[in-house]
């Protein structure tokens, strides 16, 4: 990844988990930069667009910053990035957890998602935590 694609994933969070959600906090941290995140985003017409982040150091895999800019929601660009997320957390065997924000538990959960704990504010937002453990057998064999 350039320099260049990197500021343009953290435009796209900044704008909408800082300046469209209003959440307070360092949107960017050293995982950014760590050499076990993995980026995976998706751009129209040379702009970042929708980004996620996949953390694959621990003993699971995580989950998170799933965005998408305003202008291009509902045409299915999260749910791209979700679908590589997940092929590329398969092979490793380990579960993927992700702090949900809690009005997307539906939406998640039609990945295979499920919920394993009480909801929990995170930056003063209603979150759940859902853990995927893998395609079923039939679908990927």
């Amino acid at each position: 990844m350039t320099a260049i694609q990197m500021q343009k994933i953290l435009q796209v969070r900044v704008a909408v988990f800082v300046a469209e959600q209003q959440i307070i906090c360092e949107e960017i941290d050293d995982l950014d930069r760590a050499e076990t995140t993995v980026h995976i985003w998706l751009e129209v017409d040379g702009n970042v667009v929708s980004v996620l982040r996949l953390l694959t150091d621990g003993p699971v895999v995580r989950i998170g910053r799933v965005v998408t800019a305003a202008a291009h929601r509902r045409r299915g660009h999260s749910e791209t990035l979700m679908r590589q997320a997940l092929d590329r957390a398969a092979p490793t065997g380990r579960p993927v957890e992700i702090h949900a924000q809690a009005y997307l538990e539906a939406w998640y959960g039609k990945f295979g998602f499920e919920r394993t704990g009480p909801n929990f504010l995170e930056e003063g937002i209603d979150h759940v935590p859902m853990t995927w453990r893998g395609y079923p057998e039939a679908a990927h064999s």
